[in-house]
């Protein structure tokens, strides 16, 4: 291992002073793209348990926001109550909702304190695609993709510029208007979407529990993305994006007035990427992401507050394909996050200030064969290393066997894996609730899964089986009434089977449905974790009548799940519910699009999480009108 770290140090270092002086290819780059598997979609290991949601997708479903194309995912139950704004949490076979890392454009934008990524303001503005890859990926990304990864990225520019003017609304007075422009040429290229959400709302307190005020939102996102290509084989980008929101908030228990929150989130990246050798291509990122919430709250409990998160990154990444059958990813990762977080004195509470810093660096090498046109096998480990924890290492290995006869093709898959999980700045230094001694989750993931392809892929079935072993679980334990402890209580099992069907039915209709059965457990009492249903299921009907209108109806259903843990004072349940929305477009000519959708059509009352407000039966429609 030391041999190999040093290795690994050593080519990291020489590799900067090559992509300054390496020699002219004549071949065009290959381009890097900072994926789930830190490969090019062209080439993603067939072994992983991978889900794209393709731009076509995500233009068919007119979804708002991120958080709710996630819930139809296979794999994902997001937790979210109906309202914009909303806290919203996603958890990724039965992990922890901070032991799954999002990227955006290869920015991890998790909350240092919180130690997740809250969906609640992530807009579906100039997203290209969206790619889930399930199961502990720490081999590659290191700390808190226990769960998996999801990683956004935004649109790439190309062609000649256009521009688009778009307007949506409808019901609670939610109005959204969007301006985009994207193009490219040989060497540059840029995208870009400005955009303004607004919304009266409703109560962030279920209104059957006595709400009566409305909680409103409103969001200004900005995302650019723009690249220059150069030397024939280089390209530098400058990506950024920048949200802010106001949104109102109630108490636990009770419909409150005058509670608001503004939040502030930028990143941005700087990826460079050149190939050093016709089968060696480098990229290093930079990039840095900042968060700042400010809150305030009239109750006794809890008061103004102040949370800022930073995190500076440096990724190096370099992709080597020796052949068509032989190819290895690896590079070096440094980061330093920290966070801050002040609140003024309340009834119970002093005022506090903690503030808290960690850096970490990662080697990483994952090597994947493919042989024989049909065995593909994929192998990779990493070395973390940082200033807070005890070093990790951890090591994927995968495989992938597939079988071509007519009229059926058949892809079994299997894979081993190991992961774990950086406490958050909260379960270690928060007052009254924090543990200095406390240490990383660690995970073990076994799945083995089969594919079947039938009539050159119009009709795709496939089922998914893993389990997972978690020590060192991180969780709030009551010290004394009412007062909460993190701490390392012990382990827990999340195993589960995951199903899925895609049929091409008419040239112009589809079918997709998945499902998903999940049994995560607290080992020490053999009890649900909270806030993971056993069942999760989506289906979703789409035509496309004579390239004009386009229609997509999705039923989506979820089991009832534990709010808290079974025993806690603050245990409760909310059972389940089954949720159908529709989504139509019609292109009027080159230049004006019409869209319309109606969310939660069967008018079902359900709470998610408990006691709080959902929306009941809405809709919305719109207009974009594009240009040259």
């Amino acid at each position: 291992m030391k041999f190999v770290k040093t290795i690994l140090i050593m080519t990291c270092i020489l590799m900067l002073p090559l992509i300054a002086f390496a020699e002219d290819n004549e071949e065009e780059l290959k381009a890097i793209e900072i994926t789930a598997t830190r490969t090019s979609v062209e080439e993603e290991n067939p072994a992983s348990a991978l889900t794209v949601i393709t731009q076509e997708e995500i233009k068919q479903k007119q979804h708002m926001q991120v958080k709710d194309i996630l819930r139809e995912q296979l794999g994902l139950n997001v937790v979210t109550p109906g309202r914009l704004g909303a806290s919203s949490s996603v958890f990724m076979r039965g992990a922890n909702s901070a032991s799954t890392l999002v990227l955006i454009d290869g920015v991890q934008v998790k909350s240092n304190t919180t130690g997740s990524f809250d969906l609640q303001h992530l807009q579906m503005d100039n997203i290209e695609r969206i790619e889930i890859l399930r199961g502990p990926q720490s081999t590659l990304w290191g700390a808190d993709a226990v769960g998996g990864v999801i990683n956004i990225v935004t649109k790439k520019g190309k062609g000649d510029p256009t521009h688009s003017l778009s307007f949506e609304g409808g019901s609670f007075a939610t109005f959204k208007e969007t301006l985009s422009s994207s193009g490219g040429s040989n060497n540059l290229d840029y995208s870009f979407t400005a955009s303004r959400t607004d919304s009266d709302g409703f109560s962030a307190f279920n209104k059957d529990r006595g709400a009566t005020e409305k909680d409103g939102y409103a969001n200004n996102t900005f995302s650019t993305r723009a690249g220059y290509n150069f030397w024939d084989d280089a390209r530098v980008e400058l990506i950024t994006r920048l949200t802010r929101a106001k949104y109102d908030f109630d108490g636990f228990s009770s419909d409150v007035s005058g509670n608001f929150s503004t939040n502030e989130t930028f990143y941005i990246a700087a990826p460079f990427q050149k190939s050093i050798f016709k089968w060696w291509d480098a990229k290093i990122n930079l990039n840095f992401n900042y968060d700042k919430l400010k809150t305030n709250d009239t109750g006794p409990f809890t008061s103004n507050s102040l949370i800022t998160n930073r995190t500076y990154t440096v990724d190096l990444q370099n992709n080597i394909s020796i052949n068509d059958n032989f190819s290895t990813v690896f590079g070096f990762e440094y980061q330093i996050t920290n966070g801050e977080n002040t609140s003024a004195a309340t009834l119970f509470d002093p005022a506090f200030f903690i503030e808290f810093e960690n850096k970490s660096q990662g080697y990483y090498m994952q090597s994947t064969a493919n042989l024989f046109d049909s065995l593909s096998l994929t192998a990779g480990f990493r070395q973390d290393f940082n200033t807070r924890f005890d070093n990790k290492l951890t090591y994927k290995f995968e495989g992938a066997y597939k079988v071509k006869t007519e009229p059926v093709d058949i892809k079994i898959r299997g894979a081993y894996s190991t992961g774990f999980r950086a406490p958050s700045i909260n379960q270690i230094i928060f007052p009254g609730f924090g543990n200095i001694n406390i240490q990383p989750e660690e995970s073990e993931n076994r799945e083995v899964g089969i594919e079947f392809s039938f009539f050159s892929d119009r009709l795709s079935v496939g089922s998914n089986y893993f389990n997972v072993d978690y020590t060192d679980l991180i969780e709030a334990v009551e010290i004394a009434p009412f007062i909460f402890e993190a701490q390392n209580v012990g382990t827990a099992s999340s195993e589960g089977v995951e199903n899925f069907i895609k049929w091409q039915i008419l040239d112009n209709l589809d079918i997709t449905a998945s499902h998903t059965w999940n049994n995560a457990v607290d080992e020490r009492t053999g009890k649900t974790l909270r806030r993971r249903p056993k069942n999760n299921f989506s289906v979703s009907l789409h035509q496309n009548w004579n390239k004009k209108l386009d229609s997509i109806v999705t039923v989506s259903y979820r089991s009832a799940l534990d709010q808290a843990t079974v025993g806690t004072p603050f245990y409760s349940r909310v059972g389940g519910r089954t949720l159908v929305r529709t989504a139509v477009s019609y292109q009027v000519n080159k230049s004006i699009k019409l869209t319309a959708r109606g969310e939660n059509l069967l008018d079902k009352d359900y709470e998610e999480p408990f006691r709080t407000g959902t929306q009941g039966i809405s809709g919305y429609a719109g207009v974009t009108y594009s240009f040259n």
